[in-house]
């Protein structure tokens, strides 16, 4: 044998006497599970001459097997294994080498021919008839050895050196040297636009532009044939194979083999030929030598073999290879390296449902998954365990799945990594296990969280209950802001039980904070439980009756009646500043002058004896005992200006208390007011504000007193007399005038006569009339007198 070449089943082997023998590779498994395999000759055929085949190649598209032999070509039929006579004068002569655009897309064959004759490289396609020239380069720098035909580009092999021409532009560059008396020039196609070129016992590896893209295979005995089987490259030497690897350039196995006699690649399978034996290397399956690798604990390397094999998978492969790949990512896991383990969970897409129970700090209450590790999170040092924490709540982020299951891990990976994003988290109201959320909690102390997410689910009892903890206990959560939490919390809620069931505690705690929930909710509260619980804090208790007084007017007798208790109770006490005692002095005035709830005689009883002497003539008011009161203002109390006030600000009746007030200074019987308050009275006639009946003052001022004297009051009442006198003339004419038109719609009507027959109706009821007694309306309809009366009434 000198060559070989293969096409799925089908091998075919080229020999010195210019023969060329078709064999079929065929495969059965037995009961065992285990493949054997079989070679059958099928036909021969012989070349042009008698001479050695240095080359086969197939085209199994147009069923065409093409020969070189003693420079010259010759084509046959695939199956058959018949000379085929069509080609003629097309086929090339003097050729020396010849080679298949592996790049190609197109049916037929596309093929490079180095012709000695013309000294140059034809570019040729093989159809099923003949040969077509397409393109013939001769401006080579000599005739090239051997050709490799990839896309756009020309691998040349000359004696001593490598180049390579760009069919686009036309230009030649050299690449590197090697020696030709010891290295053969071997031109190979890999994956992705990569190509092999044996050196002086390296193997380079190039891309299309002519650019190094790999480190160099270092070969231990020079190889007579490479061959490829993604992502490996096998050397065939005198008396060894050896297998690197593309991903490191590393040798991966080396075997003794001798006598081989030329090899060829097909499918990753690996076909040699000896004198009298054909062989076949199979790969070991990618997810075998995957799963290798991990037992042996080499994880970049199972790693980068699956990342560089996994396009040539198939579906089941594939599937195998994403558990093998899941597997590593948890060893990954398990050592600590998490951005390799996430990137290879997020390759497999693995759901975060598989990945999360593995956290044992996460205490997953009823989540199955098929992963395990001996690995205890929990037992991490503390930046470690956060570092995994991150790691997986960024992954649960990233997939942007939601399901109440992952909200509950993706809340406790929060809980334990950025407690400020909480209550963000809480505000977007996701659904969550709560059981689940809440043993989470409670197991890491975080009771202040616990109450947050009992508030956001509506358990406000709960989540008040859980910050009580932490109110008498400070240490058992540091995030504890404080009792305001507690505060805003039932503001916001306003429910009535559970403010009043917390309402005690609270007052204990902060009275002032609490009277500030009490003044602002909006809740229906048990006002006399309130009262009752500020019973001994009299400064809150004035606040809280005020609230429900004044501002929520209530307008039930004994709060009112309270308020003002509460008012005299803290005016008498004898720790009340002046200042204060004023403020609420003039707080107790309005509130008795203003409010016709209260007890006025309860009052008045706790008043009496006291100097409150305004309050008490208000309250002589309120009892209609205004003589009592005015006294009270203007002989007790000597505040006649306080008394004109109450005349002018009483509700009703403030001509006769204006009155009431004169008589008052007019007959003062007290020798050192008498002069003043006569005084005062003048003053008190000529002040524009005052409200007379000026007949009834008149009757009242002595006759001695000179008008001069009360010369504004007298002017005021003329006034008032005569617009009094003008008015009364203006309405009797008015009245008069309208009882002259009356008078006159009268007449109208009782000239003409009114006719009453059984057939008029009362315009009224709409019932006829059973005598002629009637009334008549303006428009001349009819009445009975009766339904006149009811028309008034309505």
């Amino acid at each position: 044998p000198t060559c070989i070449s293969v096409a799925g089943n089908d091998v075919y082997v080229g020999y010195s006497s210019g023969h060329v023998r078709h064999f079929l590779v065929s495969s059965s498994t037995s009961a065992s599970s285990r493949t054997k395999y079989q070679v059958r000759y099928l036909d021969e055929m012989i070349g042009a001459s008698k001479k050695a085949v240095s080359k086969i190649i197939v085209a199994p598209t147009i069923a065409r097997i093409i020969g070189l032999a003693e420079n010259q070509v010759f084509v046959g039929d695939m199956f058959s294994m018949v000379g085929a006579n069509s080609y003629g004068r097309s086929t090339p002569k003097s050729v020396t080498f010849i080679s298949v655009n592996e790049a190609s897309t197109s049916y037929d064959l596309e093929v490079a021919v180095c012709q000695s004759r013309k000294k140059c490289v034809q570019l040729m396609m093989l159809t099923a008839e003949r040969f077509i020239t397409k393109q013939e380069i001769s401006n080579l720098q000599a005739v090239p050895q051997k050709v490799l035909w990839h896309g756009s580009v020309l691998l040349l092999a000359y004696e001593g050196y490598y180049s390579v021409y760009n069919l686009m532009s036309r230009t030649e560059m050299e690449l590197f040297p090697y020696n030709p008396t010891t290295t053969s020039p071997l031109l190979i196609t890999l994956a992705q636009g990569e190509i092999y070129l044996s050196g002086d016992g390296l193997g380079m590896i190039i891309n299309e532009a002519g650019d190094v893209s790999r480190a160099p295979i270092a070969w231990i005995n020079q190889p007579k044939f490479v061959c490829y089987s993604k992502p490996y490259i096998i050397g065939i030497s005198q008396s060894t194979i050896q297998v690197y690897s593309l991903i490191d350039q590393q040798l991966k196995q080396k075997s003794g083999f001798n006598d081989a006699l030329s090899a060829a690649d097909f499918s990753g399978n690996v076909y040699i030929v000896t004198e009298e034996m054909l062989y076949m290397l199979l790969p070991v399956p990618v997810e075998e030598q995957v799963e290798r690798l991990l037992d042996s604990g080499s994880l970049e390397q199972a790693m980068a073999l699956a990342d560089e094999t996994l396009g040539n998978l198939t579906r089941t492969k594939s599937s195998r290879l994403k558990a093998l790949r899941q597997r590593a990512a948890i060893m990954y896991w398990t050592r600590g390296e998490l951005g390799e383990a996430f990137n290879l969970f997020s390759k497999t897409q693995t759901p975060p449902t598989e990945i999360y129970p593995l956290y044992d700090t996460l205490t997953p209450d009823s989540s199955t998954s098929n992963f395990s590790s001996n690995l205890s999170v929990a037992e991490l040092e503390q930046e470690k365990k956060r570092e995994y924490h991150v790691q997986l709540l960024q992954y649960i982020t990233k997939t942007g799945i939601r399901t109440e299951e992952l909200n509950t891990v993706e809340f406790k990976l929060v809980t334990l990594t950025n407690g400020d994003r909480i209550p963000d988290l809480l505000r977007e109201k996701r659904a969550m296990d709560m059981n689940s959320v809440v043993s989470f909690l409670k197991s890491h102390r975080h009771i202040y969280l616990l109450g947050e997410y009992y508030a956001t689910r509506g358990y406000v009892s709960e989540a008040v209950e859980e910050w009580r903890k932490l109110e008498e206990d400070k240490s058992l959560d540091p995030r504890y802001p404080g009792l305001s939490c507690i505060i805003q919390l039932l503001m916001e809620t306003n429910i009535q039980a559970v403010i009043m069931n917390n309402l005690e505690w609270l007052l204990s705690r902060d009275p002032d904070v609490t009277l500030q929930l009490l003044t602002t909710t909006t809740a229906e509260l048990n006002n006399d439980h309130i009262l009752n619980l500020l019973s001994k804090q009299p400064a809150h208790l004035l606040i809280f009756l005020e609230e429900i007084v004044i501002r929520r007017r209530t307008e039930t007798s004994r709060y009112h009646t309270q308020l003002a208790l509460q008012y005299l109770s803290i005016l008498i006490s004898p720790n009340t500043t002046k200042h204060h005692a004023l403020h609420l002095r003039k707080k107790l005035q309005a509130h008795l002058l203003k409010s016709d709830k209260y007890a006025v005689s309860l009052v008045l009883n706790k008043i009496q004896g006291t100097i409150l002497k305004k309050e008490l003539a208000i309250l002589y008011g309120k009892l209609q005992e205004h003589e009592k009161a005015l006294k009270v203002l203007v002989y007790e109390v000597r505040d006649l200006v306080s008394a004109e006030e109450y005349c002018r600000e009483w509700p009703s009746g403030r001509e006769a208390l204006h009155l009431l007030l004169l008589k008052i200074y007019l007959n003062c019987d007290i020798p050192d007011q008498k002069d003043a308050l006569l005084e005062r009275a003048v003053s008190f006639l000529n002040e524009p504000k005052s409200l007379f009946n000026y007949s009834d003052v008149y009757r009242t001022i002595p006759p001695s007193w000179p008008i001069s004297l009360i010369e504004p009051f007298v002017y005021r009442s003329l006034g008032h007399q005569a617009h009094h006198y003008r008015t009364s003339r203006i309405v009797k004419g008015l009245c008069e005038l309208e009882w002259a038109r009356t008078k006159a719609v009268k007449v109208t009507c009782t000239r003409k006569p009114i006719k009453i027959s059984s057939g008029t109706y009362c315009a009224f009821c709409f019932h006829p009339f059973s005598d002629t007694t009637c009334s008549v309306g303006t428009s001349g309809q009819v009445y009975h007198p009766h339904c006149v009366s009811q028309i008034s009434t309505n």
